[in-house]
Formats: structure tokens, sequence, C-alpha cells
């Protein structure tokens, strides 16, 4: 039923857009895609129960809008659908809408403010994660966009400013954002390791980037930084002990990009800092930590059509328990599940304009990102396994 109604609504939009057009009210664009992926684990379960066979529960399904009423504005918004294994249900969620006004244009300088659900600016990819062809690999590295915060990670309601200016020969982008992230359970799982009968009731955050790059953007460098406050309300039956309290979260990430006609090389850096503290209970004394992760990727282009890329991904819960062995005697958890590096080889080609697949391996040693929704019974997740996906988009 669910997709019944969002394949109804994309319909809408779409006549509506050809409606618009038409009677040159306004320019006006409608489009959107639909992903197919297929997964299978040798151990672990990811989107669904890739470890007993292979799992098709990694869909999306999108429909986008712009409407230009004047040259300097516009109006746009996003609504998905995304069955992720129990991470995601698939529920239509609108994933952005917002009224982007610019102040001043002139080539390479403008400024100007977004305003509604808008996205985060944070690192390379976060603010194109949502569609496949945007994305250099079928799941983006893991240690640094992590798909159990996806929603949390995408956007939040509130303002968003902007710049672009020159400085000699160079471009500096500059982004701030305010706002209040996307509420969901998601967030428990990441930072609490479990849906408990509390819930986040309030939350807010700011975000600033600034990104450096020369005039053909043959090399990028960037800085985000950014600060979350996650307002906990305790549930009935009082797990772990935790009182009400905020859960405050730090990041930092570093980005670097090189690109000729044939390769990009990337690599990012992240250091994310997380106090519990305030929620006392199980947090009141281990409640603090600071993760440490990175990847280095590489992507060679054979011609127009086809990419093969290479990386690796790196990630520490607690930088300082990177073994994960202070975790396994204090708390009991796997030393593992603190932990993960992730080698990666891809193959992508684009058969037309609208049409693209992609094939990935993930050798993965560690466990910390593997979905917890996926696979309830810490005690059975592995610390070495493999994971093959395979991937279809088509865009309209």
């Amino acid at each position: 039923m669910k997709y019944t109604r969002l394949l109804s609504l994309c319909c809408l939009l779409c006549f509506s857009g050809r409606l618009l057009a038409e009677q040159d009210v306004s320019e006006w664009y409608v489009g959107g895609f639909i992903t197919q992926g297929l997964v299978a684990t040798d151990n672990n379960n990811y989107a669904g129960k890739s470890s007993e066979g292979i799992s098709s529960d990694f869909r999306e399904l999108a429909v986008y809008a712009t409407w230009r009423p004047l040259s300097n504005m516009h109006f746009s918004g996003q609504i998905m659908s995304r069955p992720f294994g129990n991470v995601d249900d698939g529920a239509p969620q609108l994933d952005y809408l917002l009224a982007d006004y610019r102040f001043a244009t002139g080539g390479f300088n403008e400024f100007g403010i977004r305003v509604g659900r808008v996205k985060w600016p944070y690192g390379f990819y976060n603010e194109t994660r949502d569609v496949s062809f945007t994305r250099p690999s079928i799941i983006l590295p893991q240690s640094i966009y992590y798909d159990q915060t996806r929603d949390f990670q995408l956007s939040a309601a509130g303002v968003m400013a902007y710049g672009y200016f020159p400085i000699s020969d160079l471009r500096i982008d500059v982004d701030l954002v305010i706002g209040k992230p996307r509420a969901s359970t998601h967030a428990e799982y990441a930072y609490l390791r479990s849906d408990f009968s509390g819930s986040f009731t309030d939350s807010h955050g700011v975000i600033s980037r600034i990104m450096l790059a020369d005039a053909t953007e043959t090399w990028r460098l960037g800085i985000t930084l950014g600060r979350f406050d996650l307002r906990y309300q305790p549930g009935s039956l009082g797990e772990l002990g935790l009182r009400e309290g905020d859960l405050d979260v730090d990041v930092a990430v570093a980005s670097g990009q090189y690109n000729t006609e044939s390769w990009s090389l990337v690599a990012e850096y992240m250091v994310l800092r997380i106090d519990r503290s305030d929620l006392g209970g199980a947090f009141e004394v281990y409640g603090k930590n600071n993760s440490e992760s990175y990847y280095l990727q590489a992507m060679y282009r054979f011609n127009r059509d086809w990419d093969l890329l290479i990386r690796r991904d790196v990630f520490y819960l607690d930088r300082n328990d990177r073994s994960g062995f202070k975790a396994e005697q204090l708390m009991g958890l796997p030393a593992h599940s603190m932990w993960a590096k992730d080698y990666t080889i891809g193959l992508g080609w684009q058969a037309s304009q609208n049409i693209s697949f992609r094939a990935e391996w993930h050798h993965v040693q560690g466990s910390a990102w593997v979905p917890a929704q996926d696979n309830p019974d810490i005690g059975s997740i592995k610390k070495n396994w493999n994971m093959y996906l395979l991937q279809a988009t088509y865009r309209f």
C-alpha cells in the first residue's frame, strides 16, 4: 500500500510538472529514480538476512521537484521510500523541502540562504548520498557516512547560509546550517546500541563547512565542524538506569580530493566526540568516548561509461581502545564490535544517460558498523566477513 501511494504521488507530480511547463507558468522540473540492490554475505547480516541467501531488501524509490519562479529563487523537495533490512521499513519520508534565495550572483561569486528541511553540509558526499548516480559506490564509507544514521545525518529543519567566493585563482565555499535533525530510532541504535523504551524527544545542531578549490576543481580541500545536542527522555522500563539528559556529539571532518581526466583520489578523516554522561546510569562513568575514522579511495575511469573503485575504510569506535580489549573487559562486548576495517573493490557501468549498474566486494574485519537491527544476537556476530553487492538504477 505504501508503494502504491508513493507511485501515485510520483505520477501526480510528473503530470503537474508537464502541465505547468505547457502553460509556461514558470520553470518547473520533476524527476526521480528507482534503485534495486542485492546483497549477500558469508557472515553477519546487512540490509536484511543476507547471510542466509541473497537479500533484495535494499531499494530506493524517490521523486523530486524544483520550481523556479524567479531567476534567483527556487523551491525544491524530495520524497523517498528506502527499504533497508530491519533498519528502514521503506515508509515514504521527506528527505528535503526548501526555499532557496540567492542575494547575489555573478559568475564565480554568489551567496544566499535556504529555509526549510535542508541538507547538512557534511564532508564530500552527504549532500548527494541520497541519489545513486551521484555516489561513487553502492554504499559510502561506513566509518563516516553511516547508513544506520542516514536520516539523522542527511537533513534538518532549519536555515542554511551559503556563499561561493573567488580568491585569486581559487574558490572558497562556505556553508552554515542551524537546525533540528530528523528524529528516529536510528540515533538510539547508533549512540545507545539499542532501541529502548525511551526516546530522543528533542535535538538541535549546527554544522559549518569550508571548502577550498582551484578554478577547475582539479583539487579540493575542506573542513567540517559540527555539534549536535540530543535530549533523551527515559521510558517506563528505565533501561540501564538512564535519566533525562542531553547526549552531545561533536564532529570534525577533514576532506581532500584530487581529480584528473581518468583518476579521482579522495581521502577523509573524522573525529567524533560522544558524551552520554549526562544520562547517568550505565553511562555515569564510561559515558564519554572519541571515535576516529578515515578512508582512502581511488577511482579510475576506463572511459566515459566504466569506472573501477578501490577503497580502504577504517573505523575505531574508541580511539583510546583501538583493539576493543577495554570494552570487552568492562562491558562484555566482543572486542571486534569496537572497530572495523573495510577493503572495497567496485565496478560501475553507466549503460545510458538514465540507467546505471554497480557491483562491489567488501572484505571486512571487525563489526563496528554491522546493523544491530539485522543482527540482534551480538554473540553471533563474526569478526571477519565478506559482502557482495549488485545495484541497478533507473532515473526518470
